[in-house]
């Protein structure tokens, strides 16, 4: 799976942070991961844009866009921290995270956090090779609302999620 959301993660800001394990028993429900998603858009930005600055043309698109995405993506993104943090919890156990710690923190304090956790795991995993396919991946999604992009982020990891899933059967009965 890991793979997968790997091709998935060229197209705009979909990384790691939703990236279920293939051992995990149970992943986050669709709308908690379109709801993560949604929440993320402002540190995956973030992320993306440093690490790839350096990259990407000043004259290019997120050059020319950035203010207006940074606003974009920010602009009701808390929101949706509800469902970014029971994502969180589901995942949190199968990542090395405690998740009954992470429930019993204070959102003033988990949210920074996850924000930061967010920001830094796009900045590590996104590869300098990788930064003009985002950006024209982000010129393509841009026209829709920030609630659209993270819904279909939110489809193509569910549709990666089942893909894989019935790929582990069909092995596990070709066995």
């Amino acid at each position: 799976m890991k793979a997968t959301l790997a091709c998935i993660a060229q197209a705009p800001l979909v990384l790691m942070f939703l990236a279920v394990p293939a051992n995990a028993q149970t992943g986050p429900s669709g709308p908690e991961i379109e709801g993560a998603v949604r929440f993320g858009l402002p540190a995956l930005f973030a992320g993306y844009r440093a690490t790839c600055s350096a990259q990407l043309s000043p004259d290019g698109y997120v050059a020319q866009n950035a203010d207006r995405l940074v606003a974009k993506f920010a602009d009701g993104a808390d929101a949706h921290w509800p469902a970014a943090k029971a994502a969180l919890s589901t995942l949190g156990d199968d990542q090395g995270m405690d998740s009954a710690m992470l429930a019993q923190m204070p959102d003033d304090a988990l949210k920074p956090f996850v924000t930061a956790l967010l920001q830094q795991m796009v900045a590590t995993e996104i590869k300098p090779t990788q930064c003009i396919d985002v950006e024209r991946g982000l010129e393509l999604i841009d026209p829709l609302p920030a609630d659209n992009i993270a819904g279909l982020i939110g489809f193509m990891v569910e549709m990666a999620e089942r893909r894989d899933s019935s790929s582990d059967t069909a092995d596990m009965a070709g066995e």
